[in-house]
């Protein structure tokens, strides 16, 4: 469901859940708050992540609010749907969004 690696000195979250959805947002939102993250910046890689609907926007806010991070979270992997929902709802206004992790780590923070 979520993997957390670290690249750069940026935590990178890897959601691979198919379908982030009304189903499976609250124990998403669960199992990331859960874990240890180190000082840095956040990157989520949704790559894994063919669909998405309000509630899952909802858990990605919630943990967005719970990091309280300085600057726009960095968001990569979108797929075309879920890109559309992004765009649809102005998240990309919330988060910084790019193509993949490779050039989301070697773009300066936002």
């Amino acid at each position: 469901m979520l993997t957390i690696t670290h690249a750069n000195g940026t935590n990178v979250l890897s959601i691979d859940v198919g379908r982030l959805d009304a189903a499976i947002a609250v124990r998403f939102k669960d199992t990331f708050l859960a874990q240890e993250l180190s000082p840095g910046p956040v990157l989520i890689d949704m790559t894994g992540v063919s669909f998405i609907d309000s509630s899952g926007l909802g858990a990605l806010i919630s943990i967005v609010k719970h990091l309280k991070l300085p600057g726009r979270p960095g968001i990569c992997g979108l797929q075309p749907s879920v890109k559309t929902m992004f765009s649809l709802t102005r998240m990309d206004r919330v988060f910084a969004i790019y193509p993949d992790v490779a050039t989301a780590l070697a773009t300066p923070a936002q």
